[in-house]
């Protein structure tokens, strides 16, 4: 499992999320290339790119084998937006600290350094960013240093406590320690906000303290395509795609690793599920074997026998790196584009009727957000109606079987996923989290899912 037990002392992992960017994503590795601090892994994450992205990362990288202590480039299978595939790069990064670098922005060779050195000069402090300047096109072209940034650590707690918040650091500037992931998860993803300056505040309402480097580290590119007419409208309509949901669609997250014959039984459950709007998602945790093979023969088979008529997509997705839970669901879950997301095991069979009774309940209730199934027969933890909200804030008990539920895809955007903040109770505080935000929860009575012992 990649959590805060297995990251590397003294790494930095740079995360760089990408979506064609080709032309400028070059000189962006190569200002990192040259970073005096030695103890680097780049993660390059692109979100579906429709240009030649790739072949650019790749010959790069090809050129530049030895640079770094890891070089990951990672394309995912759909366009899922900027803060997801962000967070996907935080999920996979096992450095100490981690760096958010914009593809088409440049640092400074001493950039990490200096940070790096800040928080282990301050052991209290948990982010730091940095001064910028803007340039035009090419590096030479300097425009002028922001002025809007606060260089004093009582003042930036209390700008992003304020309300409205007061924006005085830079988001694509940041360095901070990777375990503050555990609890923050990442970035949100909600339509009309800026969601850079809301992953800022909520460190800050984390209770984590937050710096600036008041020397100019950084160089964001005011490039030619921002500067024609109509760049700003095109960029809204693209992130009002990248957060369309296919109305009525069920977006089944179905984690597997190493062995196909583990998650057949699921498979086989979710085809046979009477509801006809559904995709799956199978994210594989970086399986050893030819899983991806195993899973197209069995869907081609199914196909030609007329089995998968319900099922509008199947997705696989495999991961470079063991991630591990929850990490692996919420992944699956950027993914998605389905209205609803059902999260499934692995080792479970659901009834048929599951999912569309699920669907039939949240569409009859819109004022709740999760509808979880008994499961198992008789199981003694399983609650209904106020009990569920009275066993998770009053008594701190689980009682929604996490593998059970459905819950609405918007949501995801709001509160991210599932974190690492209780190690080993991750379904519990899920739940909590939501229950505590004022979302409503409910467990249909019905057995609906059966997970083998």
């Amino acid at each position: 499992m990649n959590d805060s037990k297995c990251r590397t002392k003294d790494l930095v992992s740079v995360v760089i999320s990408i979506y064609n960017y080709g032309k400028y994503i070059c000189e962006a590795l190569d200002g990192l290339k040259i970073q005096t601090y030695p103890h680097l892994e780049v993660i390059v994450v692109d979100d579906c790119s429709t240009d030649n992205t790739q072949a650019i990362v790749k010959q790069w990288q090809d050129k530049n084998q030895d640079r770094f202590n890891n070089f990951i480039y990672l394309k995912l299978p759909r366009n899922c937006s900027s803060a997801w595939s962000l967070n996907i790069g935080f999920q996979l990064a096992r450095g100490e600290y981690i760096v958010i670098h914009d593809s088409d922005d440049i640092s400074h060779k001493e950039k990490i350094e200096k940070q790096v050195k800040h928080l282990i000069k301050n052991p209290n402090i948990a982010a730091v960013g940095t001064r910028f300047q803007t340039f035009y096109d090419t590096i030479d072209k300097i425009l002028w240093p922001a002025a809007w940034l606060s260089y004093d650590v009582k003042e930036i707690e209390q700008n992003y406590k304020s309300d409205p918040v007061k924006h005085c650091v830079s988001f694509g500037t940041l360095l901070f320690r990777a375990d503050i992931i555990d609890t923050i998860i990442g970035c949100r993803r909600i339509p009309g906000v800026a969601n850079d300056i809301i992953f800022v505040k909520d460190i800050v309402r984390h209770n984590y303290i937050l710096d600036n480097l008041e020397e100019v580290l950084f160089n964001v590119r005011i490039h030619s395509e921002r500067l024609q007419p109509g760049y700003e409208v095109k960029r809204q309509e693209r992130n009002k795609k990248d957060r369309s949901k296919i109305k009525g669609r069920v977006s089944v997250i179905l984690p597997v690793k190493d062995n196909f014959k583990s998650i057949l039984k699921a498979l086989n459950s979710i085809i046979s599920q009477t509801y006809s709007n559904i995709e799956i998602i199978i994210v594989d945790d970086s399986s050893k074997g030819n899983v991806e093979l195993d899973i197209w023969e069995w869907y081609s088979l199914n196909k030609k026998f007329q089995k998968i008529a319900n099922i509008q997509d199947v997705f696989y997705f495999k991961l470079p790196i063991s991630v591990g839970y929850p990490w692996i669901y919420n992944i699956g879950a950027y993914l998605s584009k389905g209205e609803y997301i059902v999260f499934h095991g692995n080792n479970a069979i659901s009834i048929k009727n599951k999912i569309k009774k699920q669907v039939k309940f949240l569409k009859d209730n819109p004022n709740y957000t999760v509808v979880g199934t008994n499961f198992n027969g008789n199981t003694p933890q399983i609650k209904f109606g106020y009990s569920i909200q009275h066993e998770y804030i009053e008594n701190k008990t689980h009682c929604v079987n996490i593998n059970t539920i459905m819950i609405r895809s918007c949501v995801i955007d709001e509160i991210i996923g599932l974190s690492k903040k209780i190690d080993g109770r991750e379904d519990f505080e899920f739940i909590y989290r939501l229950l505590y935000e004022g979302y409503k929860i409910e467990n249909l009575n019905d057995v609906l899912y059966y997970e083998e012992k």
